[in-house]
């Protein structure tokens, strides 16, 4: 019998994203079933080159900064990195599209009609700053200002220092006054795009101490969507969910290309796909200031499963359907039936990505009652009919 091809994922601090790409490389590797997949709590060049040196013919890694990346290429062994801090030469990386990210924040803030934004993140690591820089463009490209908190670089002194430790170290060098005071010199509301859910967290922490309100004054949107994490927010955090395990078999499927000889190492990117804002408390508001209003857009967002009719909500608010009709089309620029079909949407999309079920239960359960009218919102808003939509979002899940 021929000898399985050993693999390793090398890596000290398993994550909630680690989690899920270790997912999609499982999965690749039942499919191709030639695969050994060894598990190694470290990713340092001695542990690399003794991987290497007991038979395994390539290793996903947790490598961070370019001088590892500079002595890991001389063990000429295939590399895929993730929880990148600096640029990796040639060795491919997983990692999230900061196009992609910042999009989806400033759609999902402008839906709520936000007019001011900001960003939160580490100037130490790259994604970070990527993801800052997006974000930037999207809010001056539509005539905005975007609000950063500046704070200086500090050496990265660890290979394996984790990405929050970095601004732990400067907080505890410097304390956290000038955040403090950056906080309550924003305008407000605002909202808040933080470079990933734990300094998103920290963030949170630090509003309540500088008397802040969220999401009244602050409304807050992590990235990464650990709900472990999201959960331990006051309010809980908001984030941007992502396909983890989409990549991570993409991740293998490159790996196997590299290991063939069909490809090369050339610093290949292997984007994480966004799949939306999961909404908690911590962005619950809406930067109007008709309340009836947001009580009705409230109302629908939390009755999206359920078939919705505009005489219900008018009836909930106590207001005429003209005057709702009216309310929406001047503050949102649509329609009380578009915003419906917006949420039932959202749902549906949440359930195709997310879940298994079939189409036919995913258009009950999202509140669209039938498969045509969820066929035809789906065509509407993405091109594409719902199954399609969750092959291309969900092709490994």
């Amino acid at each position: 019998m021929k000898p399985k091809t050993k693999i390793a994922f090398a890596y000290s601090n398993i994550t909630h994203n680690t989690q899920g790409i270790m997912s999609g490389i499982t999965e690749y590797i039942r499919d191709k079933g030639d695969w050994d997949l060894i598990i190694w709590a470290d990713s340092s060049f001695e542990s690399i080159e003794f991987l290497k040196e007991r038979g395994c013919r390539g290793a996903f890694a947790n490598i961070q900064t370019s001088m590892m990346a500079q002595q890991i290429l001389k063990i000429r062994m295939p590399i895929i990195a993730f929880s990148t801090l600096q640029n990796l030469l040639s060795i491919p990386y997983i990692s999230a599209d900061p196009d992609q990210i910042a999009q989806t924040a400033y759609d999902y803030f402008k839906s709520k009609k936000f007019t001011q934004f900001a960003f939160f993140g580490i100037s130490e690591a790259r994604w970070s700053m990527e993801r800052m820089e997006s974000f930037r463009r999207c809010v001056e490209q539509d005539g905005g200002t975007l609000h950063t908190f500046q704070s200086s670089p500090r050496p990265i002194r660890s290979e394996s220092v984790p990405a929050a430790k970095l601004w732990i170290d400067t907080i505890l060098q410097k304390g956290q006054q000038p955040l403090i005071d950056w906080l309550r010199q924003l305008p407000k509301p605002i909202a808040v795009l933080v470079s990933n859910d734990v300094l998103a967290c920290h963030l949170s922490n630090v509003a309540a101490e500088a008397g802040l309100r969220i999401p009244e004054e602050i409304a807050l949107l992590g990235v990464d969507d650990d709900q472990a994490i999201c959960s331990l927010c006051t309010p809980p955090l908001s984030s941007i969910a992502f396909n983890f395990k989409t990549a991570g078999y993409e991740a293998a499927r490159l790996m196997d290309d590299i290991i063939s000889g069909k490809e090369r190492m050339r610093g290949q990117w292997i984007r994480i796909q966004p799949a939306g804002v999961r909404e908690r408390g911590s962005t619950d508001m809406y930067a109007l200031e008709d309340e009836e209003l947001i009580k009705a857009l409230r109302y629908i967002r939390s009755h999206a499963s359920q078939p919705l009719q505009v005489d219900d909500i008018a009836e909930q608010l106590c207001l005429s359907k003209r005057t709702l009709q009216m309310k929406f089309q001047r503050a949102l620029g649509r329609s009380i039936h578009d915003e419906i079909i917006r949420a039932h949407f959202e749902l549906a999309r949440t359930l195709l990505v997310e879940t298994n079920l079939p189409i036919e239960t995913i258009a009950i359960r999202s509140g669209f009652h039938y498969t045509s009218n969820m066929r035809r919102a789906f065509l509407e808003i993405t091109g594409m009919l719902p199954h399609k939509y969750r092959q291309v979002h969900r092709s490994h899940s």
